[in-house]
This record gives C-alpha cells, sequence and structure tokens, in this order.
C-alpha cells in the first residue's frame, strides 16, 4: 500500500497524527487533566496547517469543490452514520438532537461534536482563498479584525448556523500558517527552532498568560496571549517534524497513517458513549474509526468516508 499513496509531507502527516491523538484525548479524558495542555492547540494547529500548505493562485471554484469533496462528502456521509446510531443507541430526544445537529456549530451536541471543525474549516478555506489577492497587509488587517471581534462575540458567533461564525476565530490561524509557509525556507534548523518555539508556547500556558481554547463553545482564551500560544505550539511541532522525519518508510508510514483521521475525528464520539475506562475510549475511539477508515480506502467510499481518493492496486 505504501507505494500507492499520495506524495505528501510524512512530517506534517506526524503533526496531523498528533493532532487528531490529542483531539481524541481531549474527549476521553477529563477537561481537569487534557485542558490546559491540548485544548490550547489541538484544533488550532489544522487551520495553521491549512496556510502553511496552501496553494496560492487557485481559482475560487476549484477551492470550494476540492473543499466539497475533501470535507463535505465525509461531513455529509458521518452526518448519517451518526444520526442511526443516535436514533438505535439513545432514541429518547433522538430527532430533536438531530433537528439541531443539522444548524451545525455549537448546536451540534452529542454525537455530533465535531461537525463543527469539518464546516468551519470549510468557510474559512473559502474565505482565505476569497480574500489572497488582496494587499498583504490588508489580509493580515481582516485577519486581526476577525480576531477581535471573536474576541468580543465569540459566544454569538458560535450560533451561527453551521458554525460560520467560526471564522471569524479561524482566519488569523491560517494567516500564520500562510505566514510560516513564506520564511519556511529562511529557517535553517528546524529541529532546533521548532524545540525553542514549541517551549516558549508551552511557557505561555504554564505560567497562565495564555487560558486554553474551546472554540467550538465560543471560549478564545486570553485575547492575543492564547493565539500566541496555541500558535507557538502549533509551529514549533511542525518545525520540529520537519527536522526530524526524513524521506522513507517512516514518512510513507506517517502518510498512511494520517490518510483516515478525518474519520477519526468525525466517529471517535461514538465510543464515549460506552461505560468504559477513559484510557478504553481513547484507545477504542482511535482504532475502531482508523480501521474503518483504513478499509474504506481501497473501496469507492474512500471520498465518502476519509475525504480521501480511492486508493488503487497496483497494475502488474
Amino acid at each position: 500500500m505504501l507505494d500507492q499513496l499520495p506524495d505528501r509531507s510524512g512530517a506534517v502527516d506526524l503533526v496531523r497524527l498528533i493532532a487528531v491523538g490529542a483531539i481524541v484525548a481531549g474527549h476521553a479524558f477529563t477537561k481537569e487533566v487534557t485542558q490546559d495542555w491540548l485544548y490550547t492547540w489541538h484544533v488550532a494547529v489544522f487551520f495553521i496547517l491549512t496556510g502553511y500548505l496552501w496553494k496560492p493562485g487557485r481559482a475560487l471554484t476549484t477551492e470550494v469543490s476540492r473543499r466539497a469533496a475533501s470535507l463535505g462528502k465525509p461531513y455529509v456521509a458521518a452526518f448519517a452514520v451518526l444520526a442511526v446510531a443516535l436514533l438505535v443507541a439513545r432514541p429518547d430526544d433522538a430527532v430533536g438532537k438531530i433537528i439541531r445537529a443539522l444548524a451545525g456549530g455549537r448546536y451540534a451536541q452529542m454525537p455530533f461534536v465535531t461537525l463543527w471543525f469539518v464546516s468551519a474549516l470549510f468557510f474559512t478555506a473559502v474565505l482565505f482563498r476569497l480574500i489572497e489577492r488582496l494587499p498583504y497587509p490588508l489580509q493580515w488587517a481582516i485577519g486581526i479584525t476577525g480576531a477581535a471581534i471573536a474576541w468580543t462575540w465569540s459566544g454569538p458567533l458560535s450560533r451561527t448556523p453551521l458554525g460560520i461564525g467560526y471564522i471569524a476565530t479561524c482566519l488569523i490561524y491560517v494567516l500564520i500558517g500562510d505566514a510560516l509557509r513564506r520564511v519556511r525556507e529562511r529557517v535553517t534548523y528546524p529541529a532546533m527552532t521548532g524545540a525553542a518555539v514549541l517551549l516558549l508556547g508551552a511557557t505561555l500556558v504554564a505560567v497562565g498568560w495564555a487560558a486554553p481554547l474551546d472554540i467550538k463553545l465560543g471560549d478564545d482564551g486570553t485575547p492575543v496571549f492564547s493565539t500566541l500560544a496555541s500558535s507557538a505550539v502549533s509551529i514549533g511541532l511542525i518545525l520540529l517534524a520537519e527536522g526530524i522525519v526524513r524521506p522513507g518508510p517512516f514518512s510513507k508510514l506517517c502518510t498512511l497513517l494520517a490518510l483516515p483521521l478525518l474519520t477519526v475525528v468525525l466517529l471517535h464520539p461514538l465510543v464515549l458513549w460506552l461505560d468504559i475506562p477513559s484510557w478504553a475510549q481513547f484507545v477504542i475511539g482511535v482504532a475502531i474509526p482508523f480501521a474503518i477508515g483504513i478499509a474504506a480506502l481501497r473501496t469507492p467510499l474512500a471520498p465518502w468516508i476519509t475525504g480521501q481518493s480511492q486508493l488503487r492496486t497496483a497494475q502488474a
């Protein structure tokens, strides 16, 4: 299977693996255990990666169609699976929860709790494509203004249909990732630089200057400092991974393991219903959706289950 993988950065995929593990852990374990050290960055890093991997100049229609395929199809498929599971396992008020989940964003309750992330990523990417041709300082002015609005009115913004209001919080992270992309070639020692930046972010959290985030609930943390901390941790992880991971089997393995991660993000909440220890929820919450996603990659269902293209069997 490794020889059929798309040409992707194994280092970036390693960061994705770490971040999704942190998302599942954040749900499986109590917030007293995970909030400070995981909620600070585990979602923000995906918006930073969106900017870091940005392909300038793509047409808006192409952006919309690509995001609809990679994010929209898994969103629809996961919604259907979660709705059926809810009707079977928890029929009391299931219809009401499904109706609220149709509104998306903060309205989506268990087991639809991660859908907001997908729609927020879609809308934020489309917005960034819309403004990318504006003068660079104006792009940042829009991003900073959005962040200031989010720090002030994040609660109401989180209650917008499909969570479109989350773009006020998330656009600044895409801009930060894009800025890293622009200067990346100048970073001579990525591992050392990444470790230093990661330490900076961790220090901001440790001394209490940067409160953890809960973007879905409209909690954007401490103005400025939480954004700095989440960005520093995310950038540190990216640079550290790029300084360590070299082309080869391990890099390819990271890519293979990363392909079904959206499946894990969307379906792991089902495991949170199980009356089992938190560590077991974490292990099963990762393992079962991952196995479903890996199996789907060889089938025509791959775009709907994983957001990835179907892996073709090599021809003799």
